[in-house]
C-alpha cells in the first residue's frame, strides 16, 4: 500500500558553496533566523511519497551556536562543496563533525559544485579521501548545466539509501511548474460538494496527480484536469443541477458504505 513520509534534510557548506543555488531555496544568505527552508517532493514506483523538508543552514558566524539545535531529527544531511575552492574543501571536516553529534549517525551526502569553472582546486583524489576518511557518500558534481538532472539523481539516492529494501522502478521529483499546476487543482477540490467543509485530501491527490505509470491513475488525472478546464462551461450549463467536486471522508462513507 503507498505511504507517505515526510522527512528534515539537513543541507550545508561553507558561504558561496554553491548549496543555496542547487537546492534552489531562499537566495538570502541574510536570514534573520540562520536558515531557510524548501520543501522537496519525490513520488515512487505507484505512489510513495516523500516529502523532504529541506533545512539551508547559513553559514554565518552569529548563528553557528543555533546549527546544533536546527539539526536535531534530521534523516540525512547534504553537503555542497565549491570545487574551484580548496578553502570549501577543508571546511567540510566542521560540517561533518555537526552533523554527526547532532544527528547521530545520518546518511551525509557530497555534491561537488561549479564543475563548469576552468579553475578546479579540489580534486577527484582530495574527494575520495574525504568520502573513506569519514564514511560520506559522493553523489558526483553539478555545473548550471545539469541542475535538474542532478537534483532529481540525488534525492533518488537519499530515497534508496533511507529505504535500502525499496526496489525504485519510477521516480519523480516535482518541479515548480507543477506545483503551480497542481495548486490550481487542489484549489479546485479543496471543498466536498455535498457538506461544503474543506476537504484534506491534498496528499492522495498529489499522488494521483504526480503518478505516471498506472494507466488508470493517468487517465483518472487527465480527466480532473479536463474538468478543470472546462468547468466555466459546465458551470453555466448545469450550475442548478449537479455539484462538481471530491466528496469528503464521511460523505463518501455515507454514499458508497
Amino acid at each position: 500500500m503507498p505511504g507517505s513520509y515526510k522527512l528534515k534534510l539537513v543541507l550545508g557548506g561553507s558561504r558561496n558553496s554553491g548549496k543555496t543555488t542547487f537546492i534552489n531555496s531562499n537566495r538570502n544568505n541574510n536570514s534573520p533566523i540562520g536558515v531557510s527552508f524548501e520543501s522537496i517532493e519525490c513520488f515512487v514506483n505507484e505512489g510513495d511519497h516523500f516529502k523532504f523538508i529541506v533545512w539551508d543552514l547559513k553559514d554565518n558566524a552569529r548563528f553557528k551556536f543555533l546549527f546544533p539545535y536546527f539539526c536535531r531529527g534530521a534523516s540525512a544531511g547534504l553537503l555542497c562543496v565549491d570545487l574551484s575552492n580548496k578553502e570549501s574543501f577543508l571546511d567540510l571536516s566542521r560540517w561533518i563533525n555537526l552533523f554527526r553529534e547532532s544527528a547521530g549517525g545520518i546518511p551525509i551526502l557530497l555534491i561537488g559544485t561549479k564543475a563548469d569553472l576552468a579553475k578546479r582546486e579540489v580534486t577527484d583524489e582530495l574527494i575520495n579521501e574525504i568520502v573513506a576518511t569519514e564514511g560520506i557518500e559522493y553523489a558526483g558534481h553539478t555545473s548550471i548545466l545539469n541542475l535538474d538532472s542532478k537534483i532529481e539523481e540525488v534525492f533518488k539516492k537519499l530515497v534508496q539509501t533511507l529505504n535500502p529494501n525499496i526496489s525504485i522502478h519510477y521516480f519523480h521529483l516535482s518541479k515548480k511548474e507543477e506545483d503551480e499546476e497542481f495548486k490550481l487543482l487542489e484549489r479546485f477540490f479543496d471543498h466536498c460538494p455535498i457538506c461544503k467543509k474543506i476537504n484534506h485530501h491534498s496528499a492522495n491527490l498529489r499522488r494521483i496527480y504526480a503518478n505516471k505509470t498506472n494507466p488508470d491513475t493517468m487517465g483518472l488525472r487527465e480527466n480532473l484536469i479536463r474538468l478543470v478546464d472546462n468547468f466555466d462551461f459546465i458551470n453555466f450549463e448545469y450550475s442548478n443541477k449537479i455539484s462538481v467536486g471530491i466528496p469528503c471522508c464521511e460523505c463518501y462513507k455515507e454514499l458508497f458504505d
